[in-house]
């Protein structure tokens, strides 16, 4: 990137082609965000400035934001925030990225628990809480519902009792750090969701960039074949489910017909989901 005088447009089209020639999939898009992220407009707003040159401040941030995305980090990280089922969630760098695949996961937990009688709030467990994606989306959509939020790492309360602080749900959602059920021994739930570590060990190191070096290894590694924490799940989650409860786990492509049929003592078998690629997604068990 040269030092002549450059438009809103002209840095548009250029950090789409650089991008693309990096092999960066979502080229445009990563290039609108950053580019309104860094002029402080709506990315919408740039095509009403397409001929305006940026001052020279918001341009240093720019460059500072490009270097960034070349260097393949997330443009969730770089922004220190990524949107999640109408939500705006904190993601600094370092922790595992919402995607939109998980967000029928939250739509199928959504519609279970209004099935529910109204006579108690809902008791929903998020284990492998990430950045509380799941268990906080779906307490914002069902008021009366009481989550606990889960997670092996302990680093990842910062973040996830960021988004419970910023989304004003500290009397319904608690973060507690454990490895799936030590934390809530006793419990029972009427909904458990998990988006466990799915992703077979040897498969890592040849993800893109974005995953491989940015996010945490600890929320991606699955063991051999990426249903060890599965497995793990199916053998103990009917304990902590109230009769009639609900599992919903996320699951990698090609695995949820193999997960669907793992023992899973004291549960049965409810039905799969697709994601928004068509991909099957979720995983869904009830309590006998």
């Amino acid at each position: 990137m040269t030092d002549k005088t450059w438009t809103i447009g002209e840095l548009l089209k250029w950090a789409t082609e650089d991008f693309k020639q990096r092999g960066i999939e979502t080229a445009r898009l990563d290039a609108e965000v950053l580019l309104a992220e860094a002029l402080g407009l709506k990315r919408m707003d740039l095509y009403l400035r397409f001929e305006q040159e940026p001052p020279a401040d918001a341009l240093a941030r720019f460059k500072e934001l490009l270097r960034r995305r070349r260097e393949r980090e997330p443009v969730a990280h770089i922004l220190g925030q990524r949107d999640f089922h109408a939500l705006e969630l904190c993601c600094p760098p370092g922790r595992f990225v919402p995607r939109a695949e998980t967000e029928v996961l939250v739509d199928e937990a959504i519609a279970r628990l209004k099935t529910l009688p109204p006579d108690r709030p809902p008791r929903v467990l998020d284990l492998c809480t990430g950045t509380g994606a799941i268990g906080l989306a779906i307490a914002k959509a069902v008021p009366a519902a009481r989550v606990i939020l889960v997670d092996v790492d302990p680093t990842a309360g910062a973040t996830v009792n960021e988004n419970v602080r910023r989304l004003g749900l500290g009397d319904r959602a608690d973060f507690r750090a454990g490895d799936l059920f030590a934390s809530v021994s006793g419990a029972v739930f009427d909904l458990v969701t998990v988006n466990p570590p799915y992703i077979a060990t040897a498969e890592i190191d040849g993800l893109m960039p974005e995953v491989s070096v940015h996010e945490p290894r600890l929320a991606l590694d699955g063991g051999p074949d990426g249903l060890d924490v599965v497995r793990r799940l199916l053998a103990a989650t009917a304990d902590f489910l109230a009769p009639g409860g609900w599992l919903l786990i996320e699951v990698g492509e090609g695995q949820a017909e193999i997960a669907a049929a793992l023992p899973a003592p004291g549960l049965t078998h409810e039905t799969c989901r697709a994601d928004i690629r068509g991909c099957l997604r979720v995983v869904i068990f009830r309590r006998v």
